[in-house]
C-alpha cells in the first residue's frame, strides 16, 4: 500500500513518542496513533490487537510493514517474567478489582432500602502498570482467566471467606 509522506513521517513520530513515553502517560500517545493507522487504511482486527494490548513491538512490526522494510520475524520465545513482579500485579490488580467494586457498591441504587440490586463487579481490564506480557503469564498461572475484550477475572481459590 502506498502511504503519503506526511502520513508516514507523522506515524513514525508518534511511534518515537510512544516509545520514551512511560506506560502511564502513553495513552493518549496510543489513540492518535489508533487514527493514524485507520486513516493509512490498515486492517482493523490487527490494529485492534496490537493498540488494545500496547504492544510496542508489534507496533514497530507493523510500522515497518507500512515502510515497506524488512520485517523482522517474531520473536520465538519471551524471557521468563520474575515471580515477584507477577506477585505485585496480582495484588494490584486485586486491590483495583475491590475499588471498583467498593465504588460501584457506595452508588445510590444499590442497598436494603433502595430495592436496587447489588451487581456485583467480577471483571475488569488490567492497570496498565504492568504489560500484557504479566497479564497472560497469570493468566497461564492459573491466578486470572480472560473474560473476552480485554477483561480479566480472578480465579475462584475454592475455599469459603465466612
Amino acid at each position: 500500500m502506498e502511504l503519503s509522506a506526511p502520513t508516514l513521517a507523522e506515524i513514525t513520530a508518534r511511534l518515537t513518542t510512544i516509545a520514551a513515553a512511560d506506560a502511564a502517560s502513553a495513552g493518549p500517545h496510543w489513540g492518535a496513533m489508533h487514527k493514524l493507522l485507520l486513516k493509512a487504511k490498515v486492517d482493523a482486527r490487527a490494529i485492534m490487537s496490537v493498540i488494545g494490548s500496547r504492544d510496542l513491538k508489534g507496533l514497530q512490526r507493523m510500522i515497518a510493514e507500512l515502510q515497506g522494510g524488512e520485517v523482522a520475524a517474531k520473536p520465538a520465545a519471551a524471557a521468563p517474567i520474575d515471580p515477584s513482579e507477577l506477585n505485585d500485579a496480582l495484588r494490584l490488580f486485586r486491590r483495583r478489582l475491590k475499588f471498583c467494586q467498593l465504588d460501584a457498591d457506595s452508588k445510590l441504587g444499590v442497598g436494603p432500602m433502595t430495592g436496587g440490586g447489588a451487581d456485583r463487579i467480577d471483571s475488569m481490564i488490567p492497570p496498565r502498570e504492568f504489560p500484557f506480557e504479566v497479564w497472560e503469564a497469570l493468566v497461564l498461572a492459573g491466578k486470572l482467566r480472560r473474560t473476552g475484550e480485554g477483561f480479566y477475572s480472578l480465579v475462584p481459590d475454592g475455599k469459603a471467606h465466612w
